[in-house]
């Protein structure tokens, strides 16, 4: 039943075709139910924003790109089911997404077999091309062991952290990025003093903060999805512990101040993305798609995705739509300037490792680092 309610959301985005010939077909799939609902949003806008753009200008070759998009529900039975409907059924060139990372590792594979590329925004280490070495699937965002590895020398280089209390969640998204803290802090004499877990979903973390004020911990480090981050900052801030406070790439959007718009002041994040980017790349992004989407403002994931659809359009332009030689043309020629800057395929098969460290000043997220 829940397969039926998930296909019956799938939509068909076709821009000027009666102006054109041939359409070439790719897939959109993203959460836009259940867990991570909240990014679907962003990541469809960005890459459809780009398409119509890419569209306006002619298209690729002559031919249209047309979208179609899944709801995968952040849910990797789910998107299996999408999937093989998007790769057997559909007969898409290419596959964007899924966005949640213990989504990607249940079904890479099927890119594999179709033989078809797969460009995901899910930033897990644990799916680097040293660890699956998969030809078929790529990231367009910086993966958190980079910026783990950045959080961790910010707060304790900058923020002078030396008895770091780490809250995470359950996913593979959250334990990945655990697993590089754990690395990264022994290397600079440090010993995490509490870890503590909250599960995704949970309402109440004042047990864990509790134990972590026990065990003298003097600064938060933040590895969880966007809601469970607004619940450990509000309460931490209810029970007046007051320390500094960093989180990676979920406590650094939209999502998470706007649960906790005031506890959020003061936070510092590493971010893939800020809109006050002064780039002008970014600022140009911004701009449009504000003009596309009635005001509404962008947020991390999707300059990724918006990005990754000009990517595959230079791909398919240069190679045609076979599998088998945009996979090779992604990993070994594709390069190109986007909103995240130059964009090439690195041994991890990440296109780039770009963050930004900023704190929230209560209305906009401050940078003050940006990092290549």
């Amino acid at each position: 039943m829940k397969l039926k309610k998930v296909l019956v959301v799938a939509m068909v985005m076709l821009i000027g075709v009666a102006a054109f010939g041939a359409t070439i077909k790719v897939a959109l799939v993203a959460p836009f139910t259940g867990l991570g609902s909240i990014l679907g949003d962003y990541i469809k806008m960005g890459a459809q924003l780009a398409l119509e753009e890419i569209n306006a200008a002619g298209g690729v070759n002559g031919d249209l790109l047309e979208m179609v998009v899944y709801d995968d529900a952040a849910n990797p039975s789910t998107a299996a089911n999408v999937i093989r409907r998007a790769l057997f059924q559909d007969n898409v060139v290419a596959v964007f997404g899924p966005n949640m990372s213990s989504s990607v590792i249940g079904v890479h594979q099927l890119a594999q077999q179709a033989k078809v590329p797969m460009l995901v925004g899910a930033t897990s280490p644990s799916f680097r091309y040293s660890v699956i070495p998969n030809d078929f699937l790529f990231r367009l965002r910086a993966d958190d062991k980079v910026k783990v590895i950045q959080l961790v020398k910010y707060a304790v280089e900058v923020l002078g952290i030396e008895k770091p209390g780490i809250i995470y969640g359950s996913t593979d998204y959250c334990i990945a990025a655990l697993e590089v803290a754990k690395e990264e802090f022994p290397k600079y004499g440090i010993e995490i003093v509490a870890l503590e877990q909250i599960k995704e979903g949970d309402k109440d973390a004042t047990g864990q903060l509790l134990k972590m004020k026990n065990a003298g911990f003097d600064g938060l480090i933040g590895l969880t999805h966007e809601s469970e981050a607004a619940v450990s900052v509000n309460q931490l801030r209810q029970l007046q512990i007051d320390v500094p406070i960093i989180g990676f790439s979920a406590w650094g959007v939209p999502a998470f101040t706007d649960l906790a718009p005031e506890a959020a002041v003061g936070v510092y994040s590493v971010q893939g993305f800020n809109p006050v980017d002064p780039d002008p790349a970014v600022q140009a992004f911004v701009e449009a798609y504000m003009a596309r989407w009635d005001g509404k403002e962008p947020s991390d994931p999707g300059q990724a995705y918006y990005d990754g659809m000009y990517l595959l359009a230079d791909a398919i332009r240069n190679v045609g739509t076979d599998g088998t030689k945009l996979a090779e043309y992604l990993a070994n020629e594709a390069t190109i300037v986007g909103v995240q800057g130059e964009l090439k395929c690195d041994e991890h098969h990440n296109f780039t490792n770009v963050c930004l460290i900023s704190q929230f000043d209560g209305k906009d997220w401050q940078i003050i680092t940006k990092l290549y």
